[in-house]
C-alpha cells in the first residue's frame, strides 16, 4: 500500500482539509517506513499493510486511471516510464539520505508540504538503517503513470529499500507529486490506492515552502 511518509506505529493519521490526506504510513518491524495515504472519510473498503490496517477512501463509481499519454511528441511511453522510475529514485534517495543524515535543510530538497517535511523530521528521531542510502540501492518497480501534468506528476509504485533498511523494507506508494520552477518535483501527498482521492491532490492551494 502506498506509504509517502513516515510515522511511528500506533502514530493518529492527521487530517487534510476538504477529507483529503498527506499519508504517511509505517512499515512494522524492520519493514520500510513509507507513507500511507489517505484521510479522508472511510468507506468500507479496508487496505493491509504487513499487519497493520488502514481505511482507504475510494472514489464512487469511477475507475483507475492508465497511463497518460507521453508529455511530448518524440518521448514515447517506455521513455517517459524510465524518466518517472530515474526522477522516482532520485526523490526517495534525497528523502531517506536526508534523513538517515539528519539534515532538516535537505529535507525540502525532496518535499513541498509541511506535513510531510514534519513526517522527515520526526523519522529522523525513529528510523533505523543498517547502511547509508545510495540510489543504486532504491530498487522502483511496477510503476503507473495515472496522471502526467506539467505541474502535477501522480506515479503508483512499488519501492525497495532493503539494501540500507534490511529485510522487508518494501512499500507502496501512490505518490503526488508538485513541480515549481525553483525546484523542480517534489513530493507533496501519498495515497495507499490508485482509487483514493488523489487527483484533488492536484489543484490544492499550493504552500510557499523554502
Amino acid at each position: 500500500m502506498y506509504v509517502p511518509l513516515v510515522v511511528q506505529r500506533g502514530m493518529p493519521v492527521q487530517r487534510w482539509r476538504w477529507g483529503m490526506a498527506t499519508a504517511i504510513v509505517a512499515v512494522l518491524g524492520v519493514g520500510l517506513v513509507l507513507f500511507l495515504g489517505n484521510d479522508s472519510a472511510p468507506s468500507s473498503t479496508n487496505t493491509t499493510v504487513e499487519g497493520s490496517t488502514t481505511t482507504a477512501a475510494v472514489r464512487p463509481n469511477t475507475t483507475t486511471p492508465s497511463t497518460t499519454a507521453p508529455v511530448t511528441s518524440t518521448t514515447t511511453a517506455e521513455q517517459r516510464q524510465a524518466e518517472v522510475e530515474a526522477l522516482l529514485q532520485e526523490l526517495w534517495f534525497g528523502w531517506f539520505d536526508a534523513i538517515y543524515r539528519k539534515d532538516p535543510d535537505a529535507l525540502w530538497e525532496v518535499v513541498a508540504t509541511t506535513r510531510r517535511y514534519d513526517a522527515g523530521l520526526a523519522a529522523m528521531e525513529s528510523m533505523t538503517f543498517e547502511g547509508a542510502p545510495s540510489p543504486e540501492s532504491i530498487s522502483i518497480s511496477r510503476l503507473m503513470i495515472l496522471l502526467d501534468r506539467p505541474d502535477c506528476l501522480v506515479v503508483d509504485h512499488d519501492v525497495d529499500v532493503t539494501a540500507f533498511r534490511g529485510e522487508g523494507a518494501v512499500g507502496q506508494s501512490v505518490s503526488v507529486l508538485w513541480s515549481d520552477q525553483e525546484r523542480g518535483w517534489r513530493f507533496a501527498t501519498s495515497w495507499a490506492s490508485p482509487d483514493d482521492l488523489w487527483e484533488q491532490d492536484c489543484d490544492l492551494e499550493r504552500e510557499v515552502t523554502p
